[in-house]
């Protein structure tokens, strides 16, 4: 028993004096529990939406105030044909488009059935049902509320609905999760594997003792990071052409987009997360604490970034936060690109801050790194 005592007393010692490890083991509870009972909600609402008003009357405009008193639908614009719906929805600046037809409002007056189309971006599943159940819930309660009292026409043939939606699933009619999850996975397993790679490679020269060849090297601070990330973009490059090949075969999942545009903003999202690897071995000191720093890291990568929750249902600061993820904007891209047959144009927004998170990681990488030994 005393024996025991004491090697139970050294590795708690040990473990003390590993500070990195021991503040990983007390935060990653702690941020679990925050990620999963603050940021998680599966309640999708403010779906951004844009509005093809061809009636312009008080009645298709009382539609849509009620449509966004919903808090479910928050619209984004106005658009003036279905060219722009479909721009709207490919680019992700929508999710729902909304058509009044133009005699919406006469058609109302006189009793006579009138349908509002409402065209959902069909590439996340989760939100098409929430948004089509949004609107027949919205047009029963408009009909009851337009139905003149007292009339009926028979009991076995009761009076059609005034109003009523009529879904138009773009993307994905078939709501396979197969064809929504599979892009996401294409970031997820980069993801991991990249940051891995690279978050071990100082820490192993380290251990291995060939440190010393780099730090006497004439090579740059800079050019060391950089020599370092470059080899692993060929082995993402690799990772991501299995993937797809996968994703064809097994599940059937589409290319509606370029191919050629797709690996080049991966280029990006893969140098990111090499040089967040590496900048993780700045921090280390041994191969375990590395790997712990990218488990760590893994974690919010899944929950935050839109690949298994709605990014919408988020509340804004993690939202905000997401935005410093580069799989957040990565998801979006694939996605896009191979359900939406989305253009370089369509993604401004997300290949712009991919490239400014790698510039930050590779800078910081590289002002971290010391060319010494202690």
């Amino acid at each position: 028993m005393r024996r025991l005592l004491a090697i139970s007393l050294k590795e708690l010692r040990q473990l003390r004096r590993d500070r990195l490890t021991l503040a990983m083991m007390i935060s990653m509870p702690v941020s679990e529990l925050l990620l999963l009972g603050y940021a998680i909600n599966t309640d999708i609402r403010h779906i951004e939406t844009v509005v093809l008003d061809r009636d312009r009357s008080a009645a298709s405009r009382r539609l849509i105030v009620q449509m966004r008193a919903t808090g479910y639908y928050d619209v984004v614009g106005a658009v003036e044909n279905y060219h722009d719906i479909a721009r709207a929805l490919r680019s992700g600046r929508a999710t729902v488009g909304v058509v009044v037809p133009a005699a919406f409002a006469s058609d109302l007056e006189r009793r006579r059935p009138t349908r509002v189309q409402l065209i959902v971006d069909g590439s996340d599943p989760q939100i098409v049902g929430t948004a089509i159940d949004t609107a027949t819930g919205l047009a029963a309660a408009r009909s009851a509320e337009l139905a003149a009292p007292g009339v009926t026409r028979s009991r076995t043939r009761p009076a059609p609905a005034p109003l009523s939606f009529e879904p138009i699933i773009m993307y994905n009619p078939d709501q396979r999760t197969a064809v929504y999850i599979v892009p996401g996975l294409i970031g997820v397993l980069l993801t991991m594997t990249m940051v891995m790679l690279t978050a071990m490679a100082l820490t192993r020269e380290r251990e291995r003792g060939t440190l010393e060849a780099l730090i006497v090297s004439p090579a740059s601070r800079l050019e060391i990071v950089v020599g370092k990330i470059a080899p692993y973009i060929a082995i993402g490059y690799l990772q991501m052409t299995l993937i797809l090949l996968a994703g064809w075969w097994f599940f059937d999942v589409p290319t509606a987009g370029s191919l050629p545009l797709l690996y080049t903003v991966a280029a990006l999202f893969i140098a990111a997360h090499l040089a967040l690897g590496l900048l993780f071995s700045t921090v280390a000191q041994t191969q375990q604490q590395a790997m712990q720093m990218s488990f760590f890291f893994l974690l919010p990568n899944i929950l935050i970034t839109g690949f298994v929750f709605p990014f919408e249902s988020m509340p804004l600061p993690v939202q905000h936060l997401a935005q410093a993820l580069p799989l957040t904007h990565f998801l979006r891209v694939a996605r896009r690109i191979l359900l939406k047959g989305a253009h370089l144009e369509d993604m401004n927004y997300e290949v712009a801050w991919l490239a400014g998170i790698v510039a930050v990681f590779i800078a910081s990488a590289a002002f971290r790194f010391k060319k010494k030994l202690l």
